[in-house]
C-alpha cells in the first residue's frame, strides 16, 4: 500500500538544498519538459515558508501535463544572481516532486546568508521567473540494488538522500533496509521531522531515522548528542560488506571527518575522491560509499 501510493504521484514533502558546487560530473537523463542543455525560465506558483530559513517554493512547468522525468537519484541546475552583482552562478538542488506529477516540481530549500541561488529562490514571489536546466542523474536507484543503505546527512544534505528513501518505498518489490542518521546543530533545525517520521511508520520495517544534534536546546532532548564518531556510525549503520551502500552529503567538514571529501578540480566534472575517515576507519570500502 505504502508503495502503490507513492507510485501514484504522491510528491516528498522535501528538501532541496545544494550538494555539490557543480552538476557537470553527472550524468544527464531528463525525458520531461526540461532541456539539459539550456536553461528555462519557469514561473513560480507558490512560495511557503517552512521555518524561519526554509522555503517550499511551487515552480509550473512548461504546460499542465508536463512531467519532470527524472531518473532517482537525480538533480536540476538552477541559476541565479551573484550576490556581488558580477554575474550569474548556478547551482544544483534536489527536485522533492515525484516523476508522475504533472504540471509542476517542487523545490524545498534553506536560505544561507552567504548563499547565491538559495537566497535567490526563497526571494521568489508567485509570477517570478526561476531558471532551470536538466536533469542530471547522480547515482541510478534501482530495486534491491543493494541490500543496505546506510546513510550520513547534514543540514540541507538530507535532500539526495530523502529523494532515494522516497525512491526506494516507491519500489513495489524492493526490500533494502534503510538507516539514516540525520546531523543538525540543533533540534530546532530539524526540518521535515514529521515526514521522515512518517516514512519510517509506513515503511513496515525497512526504514528507520536517527536524529542527531550538536547541542540540544531543550534538556528533554532524548535524540543522539555530538557529532558524529566511530561508536555512532559504527551503531546506527549497516556494517560493511557485500550489498551495503552508505551515501554520505553534508557540509565539508562533515564530508572531511566522515568520508573524505569529492575531489574538484578545474574544468573537470568532481570526482568521488578518495576514500578516508570514519567510513574507512570502519571497513568500508570505496565501492561501499557514494558522495553526493
Amino acid at each position: 500500500m505504502f508503495a502503490a501510493s507513492l507510485r501514484r504521484g504522491a510528491s516528498l514533502a522535501g528538501v532541496a538544498l545544494t550538494v555539490s558546487a557543480t552538476g557537470v560530473g553527472a550524468s544527464s537523463n531528463c525525458d520531461g519538459a526540461l532541456s539539459k542543455k539550456e536553461f528555462t525560465a519557469l514561473k513560480v506558483k507558490r512560495n511557503v515558508k517552512l521555518s524561519p530559513n526554509v522555503h517550499k517554493v511551487t515552480v509550473a512547468l512548461p504546460t499542465p501535463t508536463d512531467t519532470l522525468g527524472m531518473t532517482v537519484a537525480g538533480m536540476l541546475m538552477v541559476e541565479g544572481p551573484k550576490r556581488d552583482g558580477s554575474g550569474v552562478v548556478a547551482r544544483p538542488y534536489t527536485p522533492v516532486t515525484r516523476d508522475d506529477v504533472t504540471g509542476y516540481m517542487q523545490l524545498v530549500v534553506k536560505d544561507y546568508d552567504e548563499g547565491n541561488v538559495s537566497s535567490h529562490i526563497c526571494s521568489r514571489n508567485p509570477g517570478d521567473e526561476l531558471k532551470v536546466k536538466g536533469c542530471f542523474t547522480k547515482i541510478k536507484v534501482e530495486a534491491n540494488k543493494w541490500k543496505r543503505v546506510g546513510m550520513v546527512a547534514g543540514g540541507s544534505g538530507l535532500t539526495p538522500c530523502l529523494q532515494v528513501v522516497e525512491e526506494l518505498l516507491s519500489l513495489e518489490d524492493d526490500v533494502t533496509q534503510i538507516n539514516l542518521l540525520f546531523c543538525n546543530r540543533n533540534e530546532d533545525e530539524i526540518f521535515l521531522r514529521e515526514h521522515l517520521d512518517g516514512l519510517a511508520e509506513r515503511s513496515c520495517g525497512r526504514f528507520h531515522v536517527h536524529y542527531c544534534v550538536d547541542a540540544p536546546i531543550s534538556p528533554s532532548w532524548s535524540g543522539l548528542t555530538g557529532y558524529a564518531t566511530d561508536a555512532m556510525l559504527a551503531t546506527w549503520l549497516p556494517p560493511p560488506g557485500e550489498g551495503t551502500m552508505i551515501m554520505v552529503c553534508g557540509p565539508p567538514p562533515m564530508y572531511t571527518a566522515v568520508s573524505g571529501p569529492k575531489l574538484f578540480e578545474k574544468g573537470k566534472p568532481p570526482k568521488q575522491g578518495e576514500l578516508s575517515g570514519i567510513l574507512k576507519d570502519l571497513g568500508f570500502t570505496a565501492d561501499m560509499v557514494f558522495k553526493f
